[in-house]
């Protein structure tokens, strides 16, 4: 008898080949579940060598042993013609088919389904690394993260001075135009975490990070930072500042001073200056500015409190001053100041400001923007965002700023440069990258879109389903979009308004008609009446998205302000609305708003904005897609 008949009398083929089919099963299972459950890749390696291994001992038990109804038995006490004994190897068979059927299926749900997945996802991250990678190396090393102080005081009641620290020293920093500061708002959301240096480089793509602690006892003071590199997870610098509370600026300076100096920035002109005030009026500041990052309504009256008092210790307190910007804005959200009276006091303070300081950059800008509050001109806000940038070139908010404004005018190049600049310096800016994202989606550009998208939804846990929904409806996909929009949590007449678009472009015209009476009848609910998102808005694009332009129209010429679909104060770049362009009305309604392509050209955009000068590609000529 051949090798191979006894092989195939003792069933060990059998048993090999069904060894081996579960074998890559459950390989293929535990390649797919490691990242979810953050199993490492040395447990997947010997998971595999253990079953390569335990290939050895079943092949000699299956040449060993027979399975049999009583259980296993030497192959030699078996009789081989007896009918159990051919049962048993149907019973064998059929364990070889299923196992390999089973192993067929997943092959195939992984390859087709998982892996398109799973390399869009290696894609978008390799294309977010490509962006950082450029910015390093558009601004070489020179990027710092300065992180939250600890609070070392022994009544542990110091963290709004110890964090204010760490925020006056951003500020300083932010001030040298070759240095990448990163915001408040990225580096103080990584507070409590217990992250490393290195990861906190790594999150917020830096190459350098500060920590540090603040000690006050009475009047004396004695704050430590440190400067760790994050390649080499070493520290560059660290000292200590033993001083009197009085000495407070002189310490920042210097710190900001050994951070040019172990940077080896080359910069021009001399280095900023803190601004000196009263040092316990600048406590007082400190402390309200600690309070209005709560963003409750007790905080900004007793802010407001705060600042009276640091004022009537140093009038000239032109930070304090400034902070009514955040005072008055969190006051008239929470209703405690009507439109009227914050557009009144907002003004004042910052003429107020101008008083004191007649060049400050940051009234200069408040009230530019306060001069465009409530009225149309274009002109006003081009003018503003143009002296914004001039005289803020590196805040994030002006960029913002000038980057929704551009958007809405159609200029998507810029509008795309001034967000990565806001972006590179604010990574964890929540509201930047859904404008960035909107951006994208009213030039076309969906892929792209799709990809901020995603990095939008996993730094806000999931805000932004809807979006999804629709940049995969305007992909083609109508089928996942209706998924996604059943599977967003946000409020009811969106998610109908994302289902009606869905059904339409399936073709499911029962489903389509019962969802868009559905979205028809909030119209007018007094439930939805004091929110900012209109109804009416979501219900002209589903109009105009399924073909019946007269009834989009109708409610487009309603003038709804700010028509809301889907973003806030960008109808016309909305790509709902695409099917509408070709009509004269549309022409008629941008005319109507001061946005139609002739009133657009007299700002003379291309002249006035030419995009942040230290990103990649930002000020290139080729960025200016002009988009009507």
């Amino acid at each position: 008898m051949s090798l191979i008949s006894e092989l195939q009398r003792r069933n060990v083929i059998r048993v090999g080949t069904a060894y081996v089919a579960f074998a890559w099963l459950i390989v293929q299972v535990l390649d797919s579940l490691a990242p979810v459950f953050g199993i490492s890749d040395s447990a997947v390696r010997i998971v595999v060598i253990l079953l390569a291994i335990g290939l050895v001992p079943v092949l000699i038990g299956s040449w060993l042993f027979e399975l049999t109804p009583e259980g296993l038995a030497q192959d030699r006490a078996v009789d081989h013609d007896a009918p159990s004994r051919r049962d048993a190897a149907r019973r064998l068979d059929r364990v070889v088919i299923v196992t390999l059927a089973v192993a067929v299926s997943y092959f195939a749900f992984d390859k087709f389904i998982i892996d398109p997945a799973r390399d869009a996802e290696i894609a978008s991250e390799a294309a977010e690394q490509a962006r950082d990678d450029a910015l390093i190396e558009s601004l070489g090393e020179h990027s710092i993260a300065v992180m939250p102080f600890a609070d070392l005081s022994p009544e542990k009641d110091q963290e709004y001075f110890s964090d204010g620290i760490a925020e006056e020293i951003i500020n300083l920093l932010s001030r040298i135009r070759d240095l990448r500061v990163i915001a408040r708002s990225s580096a103080f959301a990584l507070k409590g975490q217990n992250l490393s240096a290195s990861e906190i480089a790594e999150r917020l793509n830096v190459s350098f990070v500060m920590e540090g602690s603040v000690r006050r006892m009475g009047e004396r003071l004695r704050i430590t930072a440190t400067i760790v590199d994050a390649h080499t997870d070493t520290q560059l610098w660290s000292e200590s500042f033993n001083r009197e509370f009085g000495d407070i600026f002189a310490i920042q300076e210097a710190i900001a001073t050994r951070v040019v100096d172990r940077l080896e920035l080359q910069i021009s002109g001399n280095l900023p200056l803190a601004d000196r005030t009263d040092p316990e009026s600048y406590a007082l500041y400190l402390q309200a500015r600690h309070l209005l990052t709560q963003q409750v309504s007790e905080a900004a009256a007793e802010a407001d409190r705060l600042l009276h008092e640091a004022l009537e210790l140093d009038p000239t307190n032109v930070a304090a001053l400034l902070l009514y910007r955040t005072v008055d804005k969190q006051r008239f959200y929470w209703g405690q100041l009507t439109e009227d009276e914050f557009l009144a006091h907002l003004r004042e303070t910052m003429n107020r400001v101008l008083v004191l300081d007649p060049g400050n950059p940051e009234a200069r800008t408040e009230l530019a923007v306060l001069d465009t509050w409530g009225q149309g001109s274009w002109e006003a806000r081009v003018t503003a965002a143009e002296l914004g940038l001039r005289l803020l070139p590196t805040d994030v908010d002006t960029n913002r700023y000038a980057a929704n404004l551009l958007a809405r005018l159609g200029y998507s190049g810029l509008a795309v440069g001034y967000y990565e600049f806001a972006l590179s310096r604010d990574p964890l800016c929540a509201a930047c990258l859904r404008g960035l994202m909107l951006t994208l989606m009213g030039s076309g550009d969906y892929a792209a879109a799709e990809e901020v998208n995603r990095r939008y939804r996993k730094l806000t846990g999931g805000s932004g389903t809807y979006m999804l929904g629709v940049i995969q409806l305007l992909q083609g996909d109508a089928e996942a979009a209706l998924a996604t929009f059943e599977s967003a949590r946000t409020i009811e007449f969106v998610v109908v308004q994302g289902k009606t678009l869905a059904y339409w472009s399936l073709g499911r015209r029962d489903d389509y008609e019962a969802a868009l009476a559905d979205l028809q009848a909030s119209v007018g609910d007094e439930k939805y009446g004091r929110l900012h998102v209109r109804p009416e808005s979501f219900l002209a694009s589903a109009y105009a998205w399924v073909g019946r332009q007269d009834d989009a129209f109708s409610i487009l010429e309603e003038r709804i302000d700010p028509p809301e679909s889907p973003a806030p104060d960008r109808w016309n770049t909305n790509p709902l609305l695409h099917s509408l362009h070709d009509d004269p009305r549309w022409t008629e309604l941008l005319a109507r708003d001061g946005l139609a392509p002739s009133q657009i050209a007299e700002l003379e955009v291309e002249r006035r904005f030419r995009g942040p000068a230290d990103i990649p590609g930002g000020r290139s000529d080729d960025g200016l897609q002009a988009r009507r």
